[in-house]
Order: C-alpha cells, then structure tokens, then sequence
C-alpha cells in the first residue's frame, strides 16, 4: 500500500507538471512597448487598437496551429527610459518570441543594445528612422516607408526654391534629428538652405519660443517634426499672431488627432505610409473597416490601418513556421511576405524595410484628405 500511494502521488506531481507546461506552451508571447498615456498617447492607442484586430481576429480563426497569440501590452508614455525597462520584463521575464509594434525614434534608440545582446526580432516598429534601417541589423524587421522617404515627397510636392524662407520646427531628440536630416537632403537637391531651425522638447507643449523664431526669420514654409500636441500648439500660436505659413509633417505626427485642432484657414501637407483608411479602393482597407465596425469602438485612422496591417503580417509569418516557433524562422518568413491583402511589399535587406510606400494628403479641420 505505501508502495502505491508513492507511485500515486508521482504520477500527481507528474500531471500537474505536465498541465503546466501544456498551459505555458498553449500561447505565443509577443511583447509591445506603446505609450498609452501622455503626450503621444493618442499615437499608441491608435497603433494598439489596430494591431490588437488583426491579431484578435487571427486567435478567432485558430490562431498559430491551436495557439494563441498574447499581447503583453505596457505603457512606457513614449519615454525612452521606461521603454527600456519594459523590453528587459519581455526578454527576461516573460521570454517573449518577439518585439512587436513598439513606438517612437527615441524609445526605440534606447533599446538598441538589448536587441544587438539577445538578437530579438524586433518586428513593424512605429518609426521610419534611418538610424534603425541599417544592413546589420538583421533582427529589425520595418513594415513602413522611412521617413527619408517621406521628406523627399513632401519636398517634391511643395517645391521650394533658393528663394524661399524654410524654416523647420523639430523635436530635439533622436526622432527630430532623423527627420531633420531626411528634410536637409531633400532641401539640397533644391538648393535650399533652411533660414531657421528651431527645437522643443519631447512630451513637451511649451513651444511658443520655437514659433516666435519661425516668425522673427519669416519662414514662409514649415516642415515640422513632433507628435499632435506640440504642432497643434505651435499652429495655434502662429495663429493667434497672424502667422500661417505652410506647414508640412510626416505620419507619425497622428494626423487625424492633428486636424481636431485645425480650422479652415490652416495649411498643412502631410506624408502616410498606409492608404487612407477610407479609401475603400484598397481591399485591405475594406477589410479593416469590416472588422472596425464588428470589433472596435475607435474612430478609424492611418495609424490604427497601419497597426491592423502589421498584426497581420504578423500573423502570416508565425502560420508559416512549425511549433515551436523560432526566431530565425519568424524573420525569415517575414521577409518573404509579399502582399497584406492588396498592399504591395518588396523586402530590403538594406534598410531591413517591407513597403516603400508614401501616400502625399491635406490634413483640415474636416480631416485627411487627398491633394489635389
């Protein structure tokens, strides 16, 4: 009898132990790193609510051969700092597969050595920073158009000449300067010289010095580099002081929250790297507004379309790999996508970068709209 009460309480420990490992293996851990709160918090609700779409929708359709696919979503409010200690939970703790759809220039610097150290796959990062398209980086896998590419259509479209007063309004950190330097090439081919160039802070809205040296040099055209808060503030002042030059921004401003503070008299330019999230000429686009309407509860925009895009993406390499999944496999099916849905990818192991993509729109106080 002791003999098979021994042998009874092995094969408990054993069952437990094996329902346990059966419940740590039944998902696929992807961390996510978004600011949720803030001064860009709108840019990563937008960013998570699409994301979380596509991949609610993959777990709905049986997920990777039986196995969910978890978000462990934290807020770092768009600080490098935090971010970082985010990303050591994910790899450390939690041993998470992969990095996914994190967001900022800056956060995404700071994390730049965790990722050389554990060569995690660092997937569709919500930044189009040529500081992180680069040969060697091989554990970065871009989803968007850079923002070299941004600048120089926004540059093309506006043409300015030698004659012209530029001024540029940047947020002084790792994002403004990429930016900056996107704007300073595509200038040159111009042979225009900025006659101001003037910072703000990051998560900052303190900018009316920045404006009052844009209006003291007489910038007849600004391209601007921030989040919505700070370039609504900064338009809003010039506004108030009779100052509306044209301005021009990239797509990581957050347009659609950008145009809620605009009126009709405004002048922006602006670059996307996703179809307009109306355009129902695009079958991508139809397929996220389907499932917005079903879903979710946000108002539809670029960032949300771009976020459903990469989860779905996502979702296409981790099918495409046997269990249990492998990092090298995940990048490497990645960058054999082709297509999400009708939107056209073509992988540069250059840049490490998917779509080169940029779509050129008005942003108004009625919202995105094309250019005529």
């Amino acid at each position: 009898m002791p003999l098979l009460r021994i042998s009874s309480t092995k094969l408990m420990l054993l069952l437990v132990c094996m329902f346990a490992s059966a419940t740590q293996s039944e998902t696929i851990q992807i961390g996510m790193s978004v600011p949720l709160s803030g001064n860009a918090s709108g840019i990563g609700q937008s960013y998570k609510s699409g994301v979380e779409l596509a991949i609610k929708q993959l777990n709905k359709e049986g997920g990777i051969q039986g196995q969910e696919v978890q978000l462990l979503i934290k807020d770092d409010k768009y600080e490098p700092e935090r971010t970082v200690l985010n990303t050591r939970q994910f790899i450390i703790e939690n041993k998470a597969l992969a990095l996914f759809a994190y967001t900022g220039t800056p956060t995404s610097s700071a994390i730049l050595p965790l990722l050389q150290h554990y060569q995690i796959p660092y997937i569709a990062p919500f930044t189009g920073a040529s500081l992180l398209r680069k040969s060697e980086y091989n554990f970065i896998y871009h989803l968007r158009a850079g923002y070299d590419e941004e600048t120089q259509s926004q540059v093309d479209y506006l043409q300015p000449t030698p004659e012209t007063r530029v001024g540029l309004l940047l947020q002084a950190d790792e994002f403004g300067a990429s930016v900056e330097q996107g704007y300073l090439k595509a200038l040159q081919l111009k042979g225009v010289k900025p006659v101001v160039t003037a910072r703000f802070q990051r998560n900052s809205t303190a900018i009316e010095a920045g404006v009052s040296e844009l209006i003291k040099a007489g910038a007849e055209m600004v391209f601007m580099v921030g989040t919505y808060n700070p370039l609504a503030e900064a338009i809003i002042f010039g506004r108030r002081k009779g100052y509306r030059p044209v301005y021009a921004t990239v797509s990581f401003a957050g347009l659609q929250q950008l145009s809620a503070f605009l009126d009709k008299e405004d002048k922006v330019m602006a670059t996307m790297v996703v179809p307009k999230p109306t355009d129902t000429s695009w079958i991508v686009v139809r397929e996220y507004q389907r499932l917005m309407i079903q879903q979710a509860t946000d108002p539809l925009s670029d960032i949300g379309l771009e976020g459903f895009i990469a989860g779905t993406i996502l979702g296409q390499a981790l099918k495409l790999c046997v269990l249990p999944i492998e990092r090298s496999c995940l990048l490497e099916k990645l960058r054999q996508q082709t297509t999400v849905y009708d939107f056209p990818l073509l992988f540069d192991p250059i840049k490490q970068q998917a779509s080169q993509q940029v779509f050129r729109v008005k942003v108004t106080d009625r919202g995105v709209e094309d250019l005529k």
